[in-house]
C-alpha cells in the first residue's frame, strides 16, 4: 500500500493490520481448524496459534515506545487507562489459569492501542484502499471455496458431509467472524459505490453472509434492512408501496407449499442447528447459588460460553464488566460522533466502521466475540483510530479532530 511508502511512522501499523487480517487464511487450504467442531480438519498446531503473538510482538514493541510520547486529551487518557486496566487484569488471570482466552483478550485489546497511538494519522484513502482490498479478498475466497464445493465436494471448516450445514466462512475460514466482516464491507460498500454496481457488490455480500449460515449475523441483517426501509420511506414515503408490495411477495415466497420450499429448507436448517443454538445460550442456575466467589473478580477457572455478555461477569466479575461495558459504549459513541459529523469523502468508511461495531456489540449476546481474533483486533483498531484522533480526511494536514 501507498501507506507503507508515504511515512515511516505508519509502517508498523499497516504491517500490524495486514498481518493480522490474513494470518489466518492457512486454515482452509491446510484443512487446520479445529477436529472437535470440523469432522475433515485437524486441529490447529501449537505453533499456528502462538505464532500470531509472535509476529506481532516486534511490532508492539515498536508500536509502544513510539506511542509514549503522545499527548492526549482527558477523554483519551480515559480510553487508555479503562484499556490498561482491561487487559492488565485479564492478563494477570493468566497466572492462575493458563487458558488462552485471557491472553487473547488482553493481547488484542492492547496491540491495536499501540498500533494507533505508535504512529500518525491514516488517511482515509489508505482505509478506503486497505477496505477494497478486504472485499476481493472476502468475495473471492468466497467464491473458490463455494466453487471447491460444488466441483468436488471439499468441504469448508464447520462443514458436515450429507447434511444442509455447509458454513462458508471465507478466508477466515469461520463463519460467525467472517460475518462480522462482510458487515463492515456492507456499511462501506452502501456509500463508496453507486448504482448497479453498488446493487452487486451489496448482493454478492448479502448472499455471502447467509452461506455462512450463521443465525446471529441473519438476525442482525433483517434488524438492518428494517431499519434502512424505515429510513428510505421517511425520506421518500411514496416507495412505500413498492417496499411493501415486495416484502409481501417475499412472503409468499416463503411460505409456499411446493417443494423444496424455502421454508422447509429453513425448517431443516433450523433442526439441523438445534444443538447449535442450545450451546449459544446461558443458563444462570449454576452460578446464582455461588455468587459470592465470581461477583467481584470472577470465577478462578476461565467458562468457555458462547454468550460473551452474559458469562463475562462470571469470568472477570461485575466490576470488571462495568468498566468494559463503559469503554464499549465510549468507542461506539465516537463512532457515531465521526459518522455524524464526517464530510462525503469520509462518510462510508464512517458507515462500515459503525455498522461493524453495532454487530460487534450485538453479536456478542451469543457469540464471544471479545477473544475472536482477527475480529477483535479489528474492532478495537477502528475504533481507537476515530477516538484517538487518528483518521485524517484528505487534503487535511492534520489528523481528524479529536473528541
Amino acid at each position: 500500500m501507498k501507506e507503507l511508502q508515504k511515512g515511516k511512522e505508519n509502517y508498523v501499523f499497516w504491517l500490524g493490520l495486514i498481518l493480522c487480517t490474513v494470518y489466518l487464511s492457512y486454515r482452509y487450504p491446510l484443512q487446520i481448524n479445529s477436529a472437535g467442531t470440523s469432522p475433515t480438519y485437524s486441529d490447529t498446531p501449537v505453533m499456528l496459534q502462538i505464532g500470531k503473538f509472535v509476529l506481532a510482538g516486534p511490532l508492539f514493541a515498536i508500536a509502544a515506545v513510539r506511542g509514549l510520547g503522545k499527548t492526549l486529551t482527558p477523554r483519551q487518557w480515559l480510553v487508555a487507562l479503562g484499556i490498561l486496566f482491561l487487559s492488565g487484569y485479564s492478563l494477570l488471570k493468566v497466572f492462575g489459569d493458563n487458558d488462552v482466552k485471557y491472553l487473547e483478550l488482553s493481547f488484542w485489546m492492547l496491540f491495536p492501542l499501540a498500533l494507533v497511538l505508535g504512529g500518525d494519522a491514516i488517511r482515509i484513502s489508505s482505509i478506503d484502499r486497505y477496505l477494497r482490498f478486504l472485499l476481493i479478498y472476502a468475495l473471492g475466497s468466497t467464491a473458490i471455496q463455494v466453487a471447491l464445493f460444488i466441483a468436488f465436494g471439499r468441504l469448508p471448516a464447520l462443514a458436515y458431509e450429507g447434511t444442509i450445514l455447509i458454513r462458508f466462512g471465507g478466508f477466515l475460514d469461520d463463519p460467525n467472524g467472517f460475518g462480522a466482516l462482510l458487515f463492515l464491507l456492507m456499511g462501506w460498500s452502501y456509500g463508496r459505490f453507486k448504482g448497479w454496481t453498488r446493487f452487486i457488490i451489496l448482493g454478492s455480500l448479502v448472499v455471502s453472509l447467509l452461506l455462512t449460515q450463521s443465525w446471529t449475523a441473519i438476525a442482525f441483517l433483517v434488524a438492518v434492512f428494517f431499519f434502512w426501509v424505515l429510513m428510505v420511506v421517511r425520506k421518500r414515503p411514496w416507495l412505500a408501496v413498492p417496499i411493501i408490495c415486495a416484502c409481501a411477495l417475499l412472503a409468499l415466497l416463503v411460505i409456499r407449499e411446493t417443494p423444496p420450499s424455502p421454508q422447509t429448507v429453513f425448517e431443516n436448517m433450523l433442526n439441523a442447528k438445534q444443538e447449535s443454538i442450545e450451546g449459544h445460550s446461558f443458563s444462570w442456575s449454576p452460578w446464582v447459588s455461588r455468587w459470592a466467589k465470581w461477583t467481584l473478580v470472577g470465577d478462578s477457572t476461565y467458562n468457555s460460553y458462547e454468550s460473551w455478555w452474559a458469562s463475562a461477569p462470571v469470568n472477570f466479575g461485575v466490576p470488571w464488566l462495568v468498566v468494559f461495558i463503559g469503554l464499549i459504549a465510549e468507542l461506539i459513541r465516537s463512532l457515531r460522533i465521526g459518522f455524524v459529523g464526517c464530510g462525503s469523502e469520509t462518510r462510508p468508511v464512517y458507515s462500515g466502521f459503525l455498522l461493524f461495531g453495532c454487530y460487534f456489540v450485538f453479536g456478542s449476546l451469543s457469540l464471544p466475540f471479545p477473544t475472536i481474533f482477527p475480529i477483535n483486533f479489528l474492532f478495537f483498531l477502528f475504533c481507537f483510530l476515530e477516538a484517538f484522533g487518528r483518521i485524517q480526511p484528505e487534503g487535511s494536514t492534520l489528523a481528524h479532530a479529536q473528541r
